[in-house]
């Protein structure tokens, strides 16, 4: 049995089939079936970033004041990828 990822962000909007990760001061959002017009309409707003949770199959990881977005791009793997920061961190 596959266990489903998916990110829920401040507003309660859910993107399916997303992951997030933790390196280096920057959260990693990996979107799926998300364009580049929508990764950014959702990430670009502070208050939907503010709070993000992260399940995947019975666990979950929550990240929060992460509102800044320093990067949005697209990878050759089809999917659309964000870097977030916190708020006012250098």
């Amino acid at each position: 049995m596959q266990t489903g990822r998916r990110l829920i962000l401040a507003d309660g909007t859910v993107l399916e089939n997303s992951e997030a990760g933790y390196a280096s001061k920057v959260l990693w959002c990996f979107l799926k079936d998300v364009t580049m017009q929508q990764a950014a309409t959702l990430f670009l707003d502070a208050e939907k970033t503010d709070h993000i949770r992260f399940e995947y199959g019975e666990m979950a990881d929550e990240y929060d004041g992460y509102t800044e977005c320093i990067n949005i791009y697209i990878p050759d793997d089809n999917r659309v990828n964000v870097a977030l920061k916190k708020g006012g961190e250098q």
